[in-house]
């Protein structure tokens, strides 16, 4: 699981509850006794009491079951050192169980509310791997006024725009080979993925180039320093989350 993909324990528990609930009339009978109303309060830590009194006996044992099967993932996502990756095998893993939910008499039996919290904490995911992934390389493109001047200020703040490209370039690809190699499974959640990152670098990266590349483009060795334009940025990103090493020789600005 180095990729962050779905782990076995889920596909073999989600399997193995939506075959279960195929007698979920016959186990709400065999279940319906007092035992099922001590399990009431006790159905799972994140969920209320009024829900889980909404629930029949199965819905509640079933409550019970998944919230072992989601406090096991999420101790096995420490196992992850990349806390980038850890939101990654989180989204992956919720987004699995909540497919297989929705798609079998699961859905019917746990109701949309159970759902939505889990939906919600994929999106919760989805920022925190924004934030942890690309606060560092996007803290290179910040605006720090460095355009104006003469003399020796203008040479450092020629070197000081050099040293950010420098660090953004390394940041970013430094990120792109690691990343390349994570796996997001389902295609509309990789694609999610992609676009939010790409809404936070692409006009930065543009804005701060289009503010700042004249200083460092204007000789014979700018390609060192302003290595991409944004289409190619824009390229590099389409590369992630599909398990294998990407593009690397995609077409560059030089």
């Amino acid at each position: 699981m180095m990729a962050g993909e779905i782990h076995p324990i889920t596909r073999y528990v989600m399997n193995y509850l939506r075959l279960l609930v195929v007698y979920s009339d016959t186990l709400d009978k065999l279940l319906d006794d007092d035992a099922a109303g001590d399990d009431a309060s006790h159905g799972g830590a994140d969920e209320d009491e009024e829900y889980l009194q909404s629930l029949t006996p199965l819905g509640r044992r079933l409550v019970k079951l998944m919230s072992y099967l989601e406090a096991n993932l999420e101790e096995k996502s420490k196992l992850y050192e990349d806390g980038a990756l850890q939101c990654i095998f989180s989204m992956n893993n919720t987004l699995y169980i909540v497919q297989k939910v929705k798609d079998s008499e699961l859905g019917r039996i746990l109701g949309d509310q159970w759902t939505r919290r889990r939906r919600g904490k994929i999106r919760q995911n989805s920022k925190s791997y924004l934030r942890i992934s690309w606060t560092k390389v996007l803290s290179y493109l910040k605006d720090d006024g460095h355009s104006g001047g003469s003399g020796n200020s203008l040479g450092n703040s020629t070197s000081r725009i050099k040293e950010k490209f420098k660090n953004f370039n390394f940041a970013f690809d430094e990120t792109y080979r690691t990343q390349t190699l994570w796996k997001v499974p389902d295609p509309q959640l990789r694609e999610e993925l992609k676009i939010s990152i790409s809404e936070n670098v692409i006009p930065a990266y543009r804005a701060f180039v289009g503010r700042y590349g004249s200083l460092v483009d204007n000789g014979r060795s700018s390609g060192k320093y302003i290595k991409y334009t944004a289409e190619d940025l824009e390229n590099q990103l389409s590369d992630l989350f599909e398990g294998s090493l990407g593009s690397a020789n995609h077409s560059r600005r030089r």
